[in-house]
């Protein structure tokens, strides 16, 4: 679930489909999603939208440079870019953020990130490559 969350995130920040002032006009909405997306539209949510952006730009150029002629240290390379660009982002929320909620599961996913990034640098020395240093 948060990693679709994040994945969700990741492509509305990606095409810059983040919530603005036109959404929170919708009539459909309900009055908490409304004053939600009203307080999206202010500078606060801008920051975090351009942390968000600058956060995924430095994720995939760190995925696209991890590289191994073995496929599956390659993966495991790249998950690890993959992971960090996560805790980023979960970063950017605790920052900026003001739901309880949103920040315990971005916490919680923080959590498991950087559970799975142990498990994937364990696995790297296992197998002759070289975790890559933050």
């Amino acid at each position: 679930m948060i990693m679709r969350s994040i994945t969700a995130l990741s492509v509305a920040v990606g095409l810059g489909l983040a919530a603005g002032p036109g959404l929170a006009q919708q009539s459909t909405q309900k009055p908490e999603a409304k004053q939600s997306m009203q307080h999206a539209s202010g500078s606060h949510s801008q920051a975090a939208m351009d942390e968000y952006k600058e956060s995924m730009e430095k994720m995939q150029k760190a995925m696209m440079a991890r590289n191994d002629a073995d496929p599956d240290r390659a993966w495991a390379l790249k998950m690890i870019e993959h992971h960090r660009g996560a805790i980023s982002m979960s970063e950017i929320l605790a920052k900026h953020g003001d739901d309880a909620e949103a920040k315990r599961m971005a916490q919680k996913g923080s959590d498991m990130q950087k559970k799975e990034i142990a498990e994937l640098e364990s696995w790297l020395e296992r197998h002759g490559g070289k975790p890559p240093t933050p």
